[in-house]
C-alpha cells in the first residue's frame, strides 16, 4: 500500500524511488563509516542491505556509531547496527551476517548484489572485496577517512565492467605496509601492532553520505556511474577534489582481464575438472586458488615432521608465524612453502574428492579468465 514516507524523494524531478526501492546492497564493515551508510541508505528506503562484520562493539566505538550504544558493548557490530536500523523502516529488508564476509559470501552470490561498499580500515580487506566485485561484475564503492579527510572511491564494475579497479592506483608504500604484518614465509606475525586510525563521527558521516549516494543510481545524470573516480573531501573547510581513475595496465589485480570474467558455480569442488576436460583442457591447467596453501613442512635440522600432517595442503590464513619454530629441536628452523599457483591434475591429486580449501579457482581458458566458484 502506496504512504506518504517518500513524498519528499518523489517530488525530486531525477529521483527514482522505484530504482532505490529495488536496490540490493552489501556494505562490509559495521564501524564509523558502516554506520552512516546504512543510516542513509535505510533512510532512503533502499530495497534490500546485507550488513557483514566479524567484530564486537568496543566503547570507543560509541563515539563515531550513531546505532551504537553502551549496552551493545561485546555484542557483534552487525546485530546492533541492524536491530536498531530496522527501526528506521520497517520497508527495508536489512541481515546481519557475523563473521568476515571472504569466508560467507561466494563470488556468484556477490554478483546478485547492485554495489558493495567497503566501510573497512585496511588494505587486506579492500583488495580482496575488489577482487571479488571484479569477478562478480559487481560495482564497488570504497570508502575511507582519517581525522580531517574521507575518500570515496566508486569503481563501476557492473555498470561498465573493464575501467579501473581498485588496486590500479594503489600505490607501492600500502603493499609494504601490508608486508610488514607477515613473515618472509608468507605467515601472518604473531606480534603486530593494531593500526588504528584517528577520526571522528564528522568524517564518517560525509563518507557515509557520499557512499551511499554513489552506491545507487541518485545524480541527475547516471553517466558518470560508468566511470571510476576518487572524491576526497576535506571536512574542515569543505573543500573537495574529483579524479577520473584510469585503468592501469600492469594492475596486480586485472592486469590480462581484457573481458569481464566468466563465472562458474560449483557447488562440488571437483565439479570443475570435468568442466575443463569437456573443454577439451587437459589436467595440466594452471589454476590460481584465491587463498595460498601451505604445501611444505620439514624442519632444516630434524628432517621430516610427523606434525607436517596438521599443516599440509591448508589455507596458510589459517596460522600464523609461530608454527616456523620446530616442535622437536624448539628453533626457528622449520622450512614452509607456501603455494597459490597449482595444475588441476596436481590439485586433484592432492585432494582427490575432498574440498580445496579455497573460495574459487582463476584459470585462463581460450585467453578469457574463468572463475571455478567453490560455492558452499
Amino acid at each position: 500500500m502506496r504512504t506518504d514516507r517518500y513524498r519528499r524523494h518523489e517530488q525530486i524531478d531525477w529521483f527514482s524511488q522505484d530504482a532505490v526501492r529495488s536496490a540490493r546492497i552489501v556494505v562490509v564493515g559495521a564501524g564509523a563509516i558502516g554506520n552512516e551508510v546504512v543510516k542513509n541508505l535505510a533512510l532512503l528506503g533502499v530495497g534490500a542491505l546485507d550488513l557483514y562484520d566479524f567484530d564486537q562493539v568496543e566503547v570507543h566505538n560509541l563515539t563515531r556509531s550513531v546505532f551504537l550504544r553502551e549496552s551493545d558493548i561485546g555484542e557483534g557490530k552487525a546485530t546492533a547496527v541492524v536491530r536498531r536500523a530496522s527501526e528506521v523502516d520497517p520497508g527495508v529488508r536489512l541481515r546481519a551476517i557475523e563473521g568476515d564476509f571472504w569466508e560467507h559470501l561466494s563470488v556468484s552470490r556477490l554478483a546478485e548484489y547492485d554495489c558493495a561498499i567497503g566501510a573497512v580500515d585496511n588494505f587486506e580487506t579492500r583488495i580482496r572485496l575488489n577482487q571479488m566485485c571484479l569477478l562478480a561484475g559487481t560495482n564497488f564503492v570504497n570508502a575511507a577517512i582519517d581525522s580531517r579527510h574521507a575518500a570515496i572511491e566508486s569503481y563501476a564494475h557492473g555498470d561498465a565492467w573493464g575501467g579501473a579497479c581498485y588496486e590500479c592506483h594503489l600505490p607501492e608504500s600500502a603493499y609494504g605496509r601490508m608486508a610488514e604484518r607477515y613473515s618472509c614465509g608468507g605467515l601472518l606475525r604473531r606480534a603486530r601492532a593494531s593500526q588504528q586510525v584517528p577520526t571522528t563521527a564528522v568524517s564518517a558521516s560525509h563518507a557515509g553520505a557520499l557512499a551511499a549516494s554513489t552506491s545507487l543510481p541518485l545524480r541527475p545524470s547516471c553517466d558518470d556511474r560508468r566511470v571510476s573516480r576518487r572524491v576526497l573531501i576535506d571536512t574542515i573547510d569543505g573543500g573537495s577534489t574529483v579524479t577520473v581513475l584510469d585503468r592501469n595496465a600492469d594492475c596486480a589485480a586485472c592486469q590480462g582481464m581484457l573481458e569481464q570474467p566468466v563465472v562458474v558455480r560449483t557447488r562440488n569442488r571437483w565439479a570443475l575438472a570435468p568442466e575443463m576436460n569437456e573443454a577439451g583442457h587437459a589436467l595440466g591447467q594452471v589454476l590460481r586458488l584465491s587463498d595460498p596453501l601451505l604445501t611444505g613442512y620439514e624442519c632444516a635440522q630434524c628432517g621430516a615432521l610427523p606434525e607436517a600432517a596438521r599443516y599440509l595442503d591448508r589455507r596458510a590464513a589459517d596460522f600464523d608465524d609461530s608454527i616456523a619454530t620446530c616442535p622437536r629441536c624448539a628453533t626457528p628452523a622449520v622450512r614452509i612453502e607456501i603455494r597459490q599457483r597449482f595444475e588441476l591434475g596436481e590439485l586433484v591429486q592432492r585432494f582427490g574428492t575432498r574440498p580445496v580449501p579455497a573460495k574459487f579457482a582463476l584459470a585462463d581458458i581460450g585467453g578469457r579468465t574463468v572463475c571455478f566458484d567453490f560455492e558452499e
